[in-house]
């Protein structure tokens, strides 16, 4: 029977219509395993049905997107970037039921956010004021091109990835973890002590990355080891 990964999708308004999408890379990687990607829509209605989707599914893979929402972490600040609360919804109910179920996660960027908060972490709001731009994250300049350098921490799922202590990594974020969630691991730190990579030892697979794998598949083979390792656990 064909594993199922559930991905929520990303809203956004274009031509005065809010539109859902999840970028292509995804569903290739997994549709290449014999995984079917299943894209759950940002709705108001998809609250409705969302126990149809998490009837049967076997992994959970969270993706790029705005801000997560402060209050989930007992927080507040003025305007978050593409702040989404039904997308929020959605989201954490998946989380929560994959991770009560122990089905393999998957978190990049915004999805290690959840991950973090989900299990009682918090998030700097702006991890560039944390700190005072000694790495940059985000390089709107230079968007995909753009790299800096993580050290890998020994005897983690991670390490036994890449195989290296450092490797260079791309960057889309303005937020990252400040207070770390229960029963998470670190995995890897940017030269400003923020935290690159996560993971729970205690559950089959749930990892969460701060950078984007998909996006440099070719740079190192660790990048396709990464879905290889989450697609093996489902």
């Amino acid at each position: 029977m064909t594993k199922k990964v559930l991905i929520v999708s990303r809203r956004q308004i274009r031509k005065n219509k809010p539109i859902n999408w999840v970028s292509e890379i995804y569903a290739t990687i997994l549709c290449a395993r014999g995984i079917m990607p299943v894209f759950v829509p940002i709705a108001e209605t998809t609250k409705t049905v969302l126990q149809e989707y998490l009837f049967d599914y076997d992994g959970l893979m969270m993706v790029e997107g705005g801000d997560v929402n402060p209050q989930l972490y007992g927080d507040n600040y003025d305007n978050p970037e593409e702040l989404d609360l039904i997308k929020d919804d959605i989201e954490t109910a998946c989380f929560k039921h994959a991770y009560a179920r122990d089905k393999a996660i998957l978190g990049f960027c915004r999805g290690l956010h959840i991950i973090n908060v989900m299990l009682g972490g918090t998030l700097h709001h702006d991890v560039h004021e944390y700190n005072n731009n000694l790495v940059k994250h985000i390089d709107y300049e230079h968007y995909d091109e753009h790299r800096h350098c993580i050290t890998i921490i020994p005897n983690t799922p991670l390490h036994s990835w890449y195989n290296q202590n450092e490797i260079k990594v791309n960057s889309y974020h303005h937020q990252g973890i400040k207070e770390l969630g229960k029963g998470l691991v670190a995995m890897a730190t940017a030269n400003d002590g923020l935290i690159e990579a996560v993971y729970a030892p205690e559950k089959k697979f749930l990892v969460g990355l701060q950078f984007h794998p998909e996006r440099m598949l070719a740079e190192y083979q660790g990048n396709q080891q990464v879905f290889d390792s989450f697609i093996n656990a489902l």
